[in-house]
């Protein structure tokens, strides 16, 4: 390979798609919990925090985990 812009571009172009499909699906996720939390609380039912709070980390790990073996599968398919 000759080291051009060509040979790295689907890298860098795979990475910013990922990145922002991956923070659309967070807030997209994130504005989901937040509409049931108000609808709850309109309601009068107590909504939990924390358990909100450990949802969204299981999803962030989720997603960071996904980012990851994508990257590794597509090297390990390209080479």
């Amino acid at each position: 390979m000759s080291g051009s812009w060509a040979d790295v571009f689907p890298y860098f172009a795979g990475a910013l798609k990922l990145i922002v499909l991956g923070i659309g699906g967070y807030l997209a996720i994130k504005w989901h919990f937040d509409e049931e939390a108000r609808v709850r609380e309109e309601q009068g039912v107590v909504f939990d925090r924390s358990s909100y709070m450990k949802k969204m980390a299981m999803i962030l790990v989720f997603l960071v985990t996904l980012v990851i073996l994508v990257i590794y599968a597509t090297n390990w398919l390209l080479y």
